[in-house]
């Protein structure tokens, strides 16, 4: 059976720096965001901020990798009382030749070994087992071998989805942009909001009086299509006053 390659981690436009994608894009061709949505669209989930075991072994999967749990008598792995990667390391010395695979979970983190090359979230390239950023001293409680004949990219289409208000955005700020208002967006931690949605605020700009403002100085919004609205009615109400606005540059 031909040998996986251990890689560097990809990232792309939307970075995903958590381990469970990290890992599975050092695998594969995907990037850490296409391995995020394999992750989410196999699982129903939002977003990916930690994996299950099931998760991470299923995605590989998906990419025609198999893997058999590692064994070795008299050998418990454990959270609390397995070895520390550094005793594993030592005590699978015979096991890794060159060209095997292992993934390992140590100290509640993905990591991948193949002979002496080691890389994780962490460091994202390729790296020596001994290369002082290696966390040595975290017990192991998983460890996976990974086989494949051929790895191929996965059937669901985790491409990135197309930003459907990327124009309206650009209008939007345009338009802030000339009547002088600022855009801020931030991921909101409101738990009445998903977790993948942002709100927007606006502020800045010319002081209008309360009858003539649209919106006050400062105020949330939660789509683009609502600070496109916003910005235009506070460019009409400022051309309606004749207010001259200094463009910021």
């Amino acid at each position: 059976m031909a040998k996986i390659k251990l890689g560097a981690i990809t990232d792309g436009k939307d970075k995903n720096r958590y381990c469970g994608p990290s890992v599975i894009s050092a695998l594969t061709d995907l990037t850490t965001g296409e391995a995020a949505r394999l992750i989410r669209k196999q699982n129903g989930r939002s977003t990916i901020r930690g994996s299950y075991t099931h998760e991470v072994l299923d995605a590989l999967q998906a990419c025609n990798i198999k893997y058999t749990r590692w064994k070795k008598p008299g050998v418990r792995l454990s959270r609390t009382t397995g070895p520390t990667l550094a005793g594993w390391l030592k005590m699978s010395k015979a096991d890794r030749t060159p060209g095997r695979v292992f993934l390992i979970v140590a100290g509640w983190h993905w990591q991948l070994v193949s002979g002496r090359r080691y890389t994780c979230s962490r460091i994202r390239e390729v790296v020596s087992i001994k290369d002082k950023r290696v966390k040595r001293r975290a017990r192991v409680s998983e460890v996976y071998e990974l086989t494949s004949d051929k790895v191929t990219k996965p059937d669901i289409d985790v491409s990135k989805p197309k930003d459907r208000n990327a124009s309206i955005r650009a209008r939007a700020r345009r338009i802030a942009k000339e009547i002088g208002v600022e855009i801020i967006t931030h991921r909101s931690d409101d738990p009445q909001w998903p977790a993948n949605s942002y709100e927007t605020m606006a502020s800045g700009g010319p002081d209008l009086d309360d009858e003539a403002d649209p919106c006050g100085e400062r105020f949330h919004l939660s789509s683009w299509p609502e600070v496109l609205e916003m910005v235009q009615d506070y460019k009409k109400a400022v051309e309606a006053l004749g207010i001259v606005v200094e463009q910021r540059t």
